[in-house]
């Protein structure tokens, strides 16, 4: 009796000898000789591996069937696309409407955080109206405590927390009751590769820098183009007390920094690496550039999230994230109130002008030599089936193979997501004009 490298049982005379048939029956059935059984094939396919089993086929439903197969193994055609004959078509309807709800959290987070930022405006403008036309005393109290800069950062900080993070932490609690275990996906432990960390950081804060310049650039087109000055949007008054200046850090720098990297790079990130790293990366930097609803921090959002969520991911940790997005603020902080106590012209505003640039330099230095010498985390570029509710990021060869095209698709055409590309050029508009 031979046996062929495969570990194929080839008969010695008669390859279709009732007597050998029979032996190459028991082969796929029973794992016996052949080399199936070691292999992880024993029993007819995948039901006594318990790698296959939870990797998205007996556990969600979906066991194999040979039956659905092509003749002769040839690949058959669904959604246009050569799937391979092992994969059944419901897998694939079953990823596409996955995708479909991780993109309605998405959209409906974008959208909810807008309706409650209106609305929010719209209650103080009411009750300052409100004073102003029957309680003339009243308004004046009214009107010097919500100008106040102590006031406006406080404000700022409450209003990251529950209109930026609520409707994303909502949803997710939501999708996890329904057995999505979006929030439980978080990694939330300590940064791997400590080694190397301080290179990550550097080059991540670097590139977030570089999107300042990226940005200006791309404003000065866009002006050039629409005949209107971009600005920021209206920001409170530079604090000058050590109470004010703690707030302005704390609303501008340190709460956005964890809300954000938890709701973006957590909760909207995090799913979506289920379909590769990099898809996974792009979306959510589109949806952290919307969320600010401006054409001038849309395009620079949008690079920053490439930046932060490339390190989340090579470290496993949104602490990462979290950091370099507090270093971007936090020097942002800085360099205006170094502008409003000194001025333009100032050495203290020139020296921050050669620290930007000098990180840039770093950023790009350290990005380099991390991607080039130092990278040893693959990212994945497949789409995985083998994560169920605790992600695991390994190669399944039962993986389902979407092009980036139908993924981009169909994670950007569902309703909630129109509705939110709509809600956000509104803003965006409005905005424009207002301060035209």
């Amino acid at each position: 009796m031979e046996y062929t490298p495969g570990g194929y049982q080839q008969p010695p005379e008669n390859n279709y000898s009732d007597k050998n048939r029979e032996t190459s029956r028991n082969t796929y059935q029973n794992g016996s000789d052949g080399g199936y059984n070691n292999s992880g094939y024993g029993n007819n396919g995948c039901n006594n591996n318990p790698q296959y089993n939870n990797s998205g086929y007996s556990y969600n439903g979906y066991p194999y069937n040979h039956q659905n197969d092509s003749p002769n193994g040839e690949y058959r055609r669904f959604f246009g696309k050569r799937v391979p004959p092992f994969i059944p078509q419901e897998v694939w309807l079953r990823e596409r409407r996955n995708i479909r709800k991780l993109s309605m959290i998405a959209g409906l987070g974008i959208i909810l955080y807008i309706v409650l930022s209106s609305a929010v405006v719209g209650i103080f403008q009411g009750i300052s109206v409100t004073l102003k036309m029957f309680f003339e005393d009243s308004y004046a109290k009214f009107s010097a405590a919500v100008s106040s800069t102590e006031f406006s950062y406080l404000f700022q900080t409450l209003y990251s927390i529950f209109l930026v993070g609520g409707p994303f932490f909502l949803l997710g609690l939501i999708a996890n009751k329904k057995g999505h275990g979006i929030v439980g996906s978080m990694p939330m432990g300590k940064p791997r590769y400590a080694k190397y960390l301080p290179v990550i950081i550097i080059g991540a804060f670097g590139i977030c820098l570089l999107g300042n310049i990226i940005t200006s650039y791309i404003d000065f087109i866009i002006e050039k183009i629409i005949g209107m000055e971009l600005v920021m949007p209206e920001m409170p008054p530079t604090p000058k007390t050590p109470m004010g200046i703690f707030l302005n850090i704390l609303s501008t720098a340190a709460v956005p920094a964890l809300i954000e990297e938890m709701a973006l790079r957590g909760i909207v990130m995090q799913p979506l690496r289920r379909y590769g790293d990099w898809y996974a990366i792009i979306c959510s930097s589109l949806i952290f550039g919307l969320m600010h609803c401006n054409l001038v921090q849309i395009p620079f959002a949008f690079i920053a999230g490439i930046a932060i969520g490339y390190a989340v991911i090579v470290t496993e940790s949104l602490w990462t994230g979290v950091i370099i997005h507090f270093c971007n603020n936090a020097f942002s902080v800085v360099v205006s109130m170094i502008y409003e106590f000194y001025g333009e012209n100032s050495p203290q505003y020139m020296l921050c002008n050669s620290i930007f640039y000098i990180i840039i330099v770093l950023g790009v230095l350290c990005a380099f030599i991390y991607l080039k010498k130092l990278n040893h985390v693959k990212m994945h570029t497949s789409p995985l089936i083998n994560s169920g509710k605790n992600f695991i990021y390994q190669p399944d060869p039962f993986s389902v193979k979407i092009s980036n095209k139908t993924l981009f698709k169909t994670y950007i055409v569902t309703v909630p997501m129109i509705i939110a590309f709509i809600a956000v050029t509104y803003e965006t508009v409005v905005a424009l004009f207002l301060t035209a």
